[in-house]
């Protein structure tokens, strides 16, 4: 037999419980972990949540006191009414900090690899570059989306709990509420995951990586509001990413906006901003892609 003929056997590795990309998140995870950075943002990101558990235990023992004295101030206080605007204000509240998540994991996790060589490292593995990506989109989003979802279905369980009296009706009146607070933080998290990853794969350094980013959104919003108040057409300022994230929170929870532009037209922006950053990641790491 010609020796050109001749190759190596091709390696089988048992497949991952649960798919290889897993092990690719891990591995983004496990290297995020071990700045200090990340466990102090990490415990400081606990603070909304504290703040709004408070709220969601006072109020909820003063409402089921007997005294229909205090019963009545504290629902005259707006800000302690436990409604949709409530998970709402805590969704804001976490939302700055999965943003800086979001920067501390995606920021390095393309251009570091292609820094370090550990592309070839990865694809010489039996790894596809579509295991590869969603595994560097599964570390990236992970963290935030604990930030923002998790804890607000939390919230919304541990009322139903505490105020059992009224559980019912709120549930009645409130079932859409998990479903909107899952919605709005994929829709804040997902975008700016990718977006901050092609700013990865677009540059050589993480320090560079998230100047990019943090510079096109600031010009991003400072666009769309300029442009509104030119031309004065309120619309418009859902061509800032920030204001479209804000124009679909007050949508899908019930708050007051100028802006009558139809949802869909919002969400399909997102939706090719999502793909158009995600084939910019695709294209980085296809080029170094060898194995299958």
């Amino acid at each position: 037999m010609p020796i050109y003929e001749q190759t190596y056997r091709r390696w089988e590795a048992p497949r991952l419980r649960g798919g290889r990309w897993l092990a690719v998140a891990a591995q983004e995870l496990r290297v995020a972990r071990t700045s200090a950075l990340y466990r102090r943002l990490l415990l400081l990101s606990c603070v909304p949540f504290l703040i709004c558990l408070f709220l969601l235990l006072v109020t909820d023992l003063m409402t089921t006191n007997p005294s229909m004295l205090l019963r009545s101030l504290v629902r005259q206080v707006q800000f302690t009414n436990i409604d949709a605007r409530f998970f709402r204000m805590y969704i804001s509240m976490a939302m700055p900090f999965s943003f800086i998540f979001c920067l501390l994991v995606g920021a390095g996790s393309i251009c570091n690899d292609y820094r370090n060589n550990l592309l070839e490292v990865y694809f010489a593995k039996p790894l596809s570059k579509g295991e590869y990506f969603f595994g560097k989109l599964a570390a990236v989003c992970y963290v935030p989306l604990c930030l923002t979802a998790a804890p607000a279905l939390g919230l919304y369980l541990l009322h139903m709990l505490f105020s059992p009296g009224t559980a019912v009706a709120f549930a009645r009146e409130s079932y859409w509420v998990p479903a909107a607070c899952v919605a709005l933080s994929a829709a804040a998290v997902v975008p700016t995951a990718l977006f901050i990853m092609a700013c990865s794969a677009v540059s050589r350094s993480t320090g560079f990586a998230s100047v990019i980013a943090c510079a096109l959104l600031f010009m991003n919003s400072a666009f769309g509001n300029v442009l509104a108040e030119v031309l004065r057409i309120h619309n418009l300022r859902c061509l800032s990413y920030t204001r479209s994230l804000v124009y679909l929170g007050d949508l899908l929870f019930g708050g007051r906006t100028r802006i009558t532009l139809h949802w869909g037209y919002v969400a399909a922006g997102l939706v090719a901003f999502s793909v158009l950053c995600a084939l910019i990641v695709l294209r980085r790491i296809r080029n170094v892609e060898i194995g299958s």
